[in-house]
Formats: C-alpha cells, sequence, structure tokens
C-alpha cells in the first residue's frame, strides 16, 4: 500500500500511539457493528415481553457512566428476566463496557461470555468475542484471547476478526504470525475501511521479518 510523504509522517507519529491505544481501535468498530447491524433484531420483540425488557434497558442505559456494580446488577436482572430477549446481550455488553471503565476486567469477561454463548444476532455475537479478546488481552491471557476469536464470524467482519488476532499475537511477541494476521485483515478489509490505514500502520510497526 503506497503512501504520500505527508502519509509517511503521519504513520511514524502513530506508531507509538499504537502502542499503547491499537487494540481499542476494534472495539470501537465493533461497537459500530452493533449499531449497524444487531438493532436489527428489536423489530421481533414488538409485544409486551419486550416492551418490559426495554423499560429495564433503558434504565440501564441511565446508569452508564455510575457505578459499574449497579450496571452489572440491572444487566443481571435482564439476562435473568429476559434472557430470550434482543436486549439481554446488549445490555450484559454495556455491563461489561462498565467494568472495563471500572478495571473490573473479570467481571467484564464474564458478562461478554455470556453474550458469546446467548446472543441470537450474528453481529451481536461477533461484537461479543471481539470485546471478549481485548479484555483477555488486557489481562495478558493470550492464548485464551486468540481462542475467543475462534469459530466462524459475519463474513463482513473477518477483516476485523483478522486484525485482532494481529493484535494478540503481536503483543503476545509472536510478529511472524502477527504480520500474516495483519496481511490477513488488510487483504478482508474493504479499501476504504475505517481502519485500514492504521491496520497497515501496525503491521509496518512491527518491521521486517
Amino acid at each position: 500500500m503506497a503512501f504520500d510523504l505527508q502519509e509517511q509522517e503521519q504513520i511514524a507519529q502513530l506508531k507509538g500511539w499504537w502502542a499503547d491505544w491499537g487494540k481499542y481501535l476494534t472495539t470501537a468498530a465493533a461497537i459500530a457493528l452493533i449499531a449497524y447491524g444487531g438493532w436489527t433484531g428489536y423489530n421481533s420483540w414488538r409485544d409486551s415481553q419486550a416492551a418490559a425488557a426495554a423499560d429495564l434497558y433503558g434504565q440501564l442505559e441511565t446508569q452508564l457512566g455510575g457505578d459499574a456494580a449497579k450496571v452489572r446488577d440491572s444487566a443481571d436482572k435482564i439476562k435473568a428476566q429476559y434472557g430470550d430477549s434482543a436486549y439481554a446481550p446488549r445490555a450484559a455488553l454495556l455491563a461489561a463496557k462498565a467494568s472495563v471503565r471500572a478495571n473490573d476486567f473479570k467481571s467484564a469477561q464474564t458478562q461478554l461470555e455470556w453474550v458469546v454463548a446467548h446472543a441470537k444476532e450474528a453481529e451481536v455475537r461477533d461484537a461479543g468475542r471481539l470485546r471478549l479478546s481485548a479484555v483477555l488481552l488486557d489481562q495478558k491471557a493470550y492464548d485464551e484471547a486468540v481462542k475467543a476469536l475462534g469459530g466462524r464470524e459475519v463474513d463482513a467482519n473477518a477483516g476485523l476478526f483478522a486484525e485482532s488476532r494481529g493484535d494478540v499475537l503481536a503483543a503476545k511477541g509472536d510478529n511472524n504470525a502477527a504480520r500474516d494476521a495483519y496481511k490477513e485483515a488488510l487483504a478482508k478489509l474493504a479499501k476504504d475501511a475505517p481502519n485500514a490505514k492504521f491496520v497497515q500502520v501496525k503491521l509496518e510497526a512491527l518491521g521486517n521479518a
């Protein structure tokens, strides 16, 4: 992938930034993924059960930014009472987000494992797997983080999963495998994907084999 001089300078500046923040780009992409693909599932839950679940979910959203334990308790209530609804895995995703902000990675991991096991929508399940891998990476559980990315994802998300594998492998110190993963990500991401240039940055930051 060719870059002009200005872009080369930007890449050089970004390499240091990626050392601390690179893995969070995929998480941000996962959030966008939920917003775009996952919310369509709500259309099938327009009944009294869904209305009640929606009310609890709305209450949970107002708690974001507050006590992570309260967010987790609200999410657990939705999961217990309306576990089959489209709101339950989304509530768990929000609880995981709150737990990460509170540096409670174990609680976040538990919530995300629930999402992966119970979400019916493939897009939401994929988001859970991507976030779970990032949380495991934060705990330096590299093998588990790679395992979380295993299985079949939605075809449109293959580039995101390859990028996440590259992040884990790079953190683990397996630079050769990380390069391969980033190259796979570049091959599978759309050329105009927002993170395509950043994947290139991470690839170049690893240097030559």
